[in-house]
């Protein structure tokens, strides 16, 4: 069991959907999507995409400026899991999953400057 986030843009191809659908893969966030387990608090994506959480639906728009705010907290939730939660001490293991959610930063900025609008986020749960 766990979360997973995934971003979507006008005109995303089929091909660009089908590559977010990773098999829980965590390190994907350059293709829109990130993963977290179950397996206790902090939760980064709860913060980092924190209006998808609150949305009926579980799917906001939420724009580039907002991610890139969120950023350097996000990024050390996921250091406090890794180091607490795991216990990982490899730093370059902890490094790949903070840069998941740069890259997915990343992705969400320049769809959103190609469209003209923010990417959707929907929280799946």
């Amino acid at each position: 069991m766990g979360i997973d986030i995934y971003a979507t843009w006008r005109n995303q191809s089929d091909e660009e959907r089908e590559k977010q659908f990773t098999g829980f893969d965590a390190l994907k966030g350059h293709v829109g999507y990130l993963r977290e387990a179950y397996h206790g608090e902090p939760y980064a994506t709860r913060y980092f995409v924190k209006e998808a959480f609150e949305a009926q639906d579980h799917e906001a728009r939420i724009d580039a400026k907002t991610l890139k705010e969120r950023l350097p907290k996000t990024l050390g939730i996921v250091r406090d899991r890794e180091t607490t939660i795991y216990q990982q001490k490899d730093e370059y293991q902890i490094w790949q999953m903070q840069k998941s959610y740069v890259d997915f930063y990343k992705l969400c900025q320049k769809r959103e400057k190609e469209s003209g609008e923010p990417c959707a986020i929907e929280a799946s749960y």
